[in-house]
């Protein structure tokens, strides 16, 4: 830096950098350096003659001053430097719910991987911008992992990203809050309905019955493990209604296998439970969308988990201790076994619907609809509410089974999930 001069009571630095480019310097001409709204704001003359620069650099510092006095954003700030201070201020709110704090920060945890959308200037980006770099980086990423991406999905991502705008608009960052950028998506994606795809009972025996058959034929003692634990971790999560990630993080000290006639009175153990009736499983899911939680399974994923156990004690393939599933996804080998299955695509109605890990959480709700248990003990169960339960699952529920449960008097009481 050379020589300093400064005018506007010793606020406006002016001079000329001392860069240089081989061994000479990179430009001659005369800057000016201030500081306001927080940061410092660099801006060359455009003249190496001194009188000329201050003329033109004092200008320029009072137009700056003018705007600070009427609250106008100065400097250009990108989503990236601003998206933290946004969600801090979610969580310091004491106006948006804990579950909401949560879906923001989550929302935002996948924004900020498409690099092209962090770097647009909030002040000055429109929804065509947000159009062409993260709707286009979305459709670009699924497409690379095979996957579909759903309306739903994507105006969830959108309704995140209109909340920093209205946020930056409050904070006078920006001049409007960027409202109904929901509407960049194509209408058939706006209009597209969230299905809830899962197997019906015979499809899902369908499918264990091949897994079953796969285990126990694989070529090297490696493959029939990794292929015996996916049958379990199948079983295992339709009996229970868990979401994917809140299964895969389930350490082997949340589960305690309950055996109900351990536990019963001296008097009540006179009545035989059965296999059912008898044993559980209690989990506590540490991890989830929601919040912490307990979770009860049904009998099937009791025994599916002693048989895991059994499994990496037997092998030696496994640990007992950690992560039950030591996996990050299932996708690969549970794709294979769909195909196999030919259950990795099934016509319902008019619509062609994708089976994946997610459809077996979707399996036990409908299946506990279907023994007629209460949408308030499902949802408890499973971490939602039977707002959802209802919109996505009850009206799919077998008529027989409804009414069976509506006109049956005088028999033995379900057994309720809770």
């Amino acid at each position: 830096m050379g020589k300093i001069h400064t005018i506007k009571d010793g606020k406006l630095h002016i001079y000329v950098r001392t860069d240089k480019y081989k061994g000479k310097l990179k430009s001659d001409k005369y800057v000016g350096r201030t500081y306001i709204q927080g940061k410092q704001k660099i801006i060359s003359s455009g003249s190496n003659n001194l009188n000329k620069a201050k003329v033109i650099l004092s200008k320029w510092y009072d137009e700056l001053q003018t705007m600070k006095k009427f609250d106008i954003t100065i400097h250009q700030n990108s989503v990236k430097d601003l998206y933290n201070k946004f969600l801090v201020d979610i969580e310091n709110s004491t106006e948006i719910e804990s579950r909401t704090k949560k879906w923001y920060k989550e929302r935002w945890n996948y924004i900020v991987k498409c690099s092209d959308f962090m770097k647009l200037k909030v002040n000055t980006m429109t929804a065509t911008d947000i159009k062409n770099t993260y709707i286009t980086w979305r459709f670009n990423r699924a497409k690379s992992q095979s996957k579909v991406l759903r309306g739903s999905t994507l105006k969830g991502d959108l309704m995140a990203i209109s909340g920093f705008c209205t946020w930056s608009y409050k904070k006078k960052i920006r001049k409007d809050k960027l409202e109904n950028i929901v509407k960049i998506l194509s209408k058939k994606l706006r209009k597209q309905k969230t299905l809830r795809a899962g197997l019906d009972k015979e499809q899902y025996n369908h499918l264990l019955s091949v897994s079953r058959k796969r285990f126990k034929i694989g070529r090297t003692l490696r493959i029939r493990f990794e292929r015996e634990r996916l049958h379990h971790f199948i079983i295992f999560m339709v009996g229970t209604g868990l979401r994917v990630d809140e299964c895969l993080n389930l350490h082997f000290e949340d589960i305690k296998m309950i055996d109900r006639q351990k536990t019963k009175s001296i008097i009540e153990k006179e009545i035989k439970l059965n296999e059912n009736e008898r044993y559980y499983l209690q989990i506590w899911v540490r991890k989830s969308k929601t919040e912490e939680r307990w979770c009860k399974s049904v009998s099937s994923a009791y025994f599916s988990y002693k048989r895991l156990i059994n499994l990496y004690k037997t092998t030696g393939l496994g640990k007992v201790s950690g992560k039950i599933w030591n996996v990050s996804s299932f996708r690969e080998g549970l794709n294979s076994l769909l195909e196999e299955a030919k259950l990795k695509r099934i016509k319902r109605g008019d619509d062609v619907l994708t089976i994946d890990s997610k459809s077996f959480r979707n399996m036990f709700i409908q299946f506990m609809l279907d023994k007629g248990v209460n949408t308030t003990v499902i949802a408890k169960n499973c971490g939602t509410s039977t707002a959802m339960i209802d919109k996505f699952y009850f009206r799919n529920s077998a008529i027989e089974s409804m009414l069976d449960v509506w006109l049956t008097t005088g028999r033995k009481e379900i057994k309720r999930v809770s």
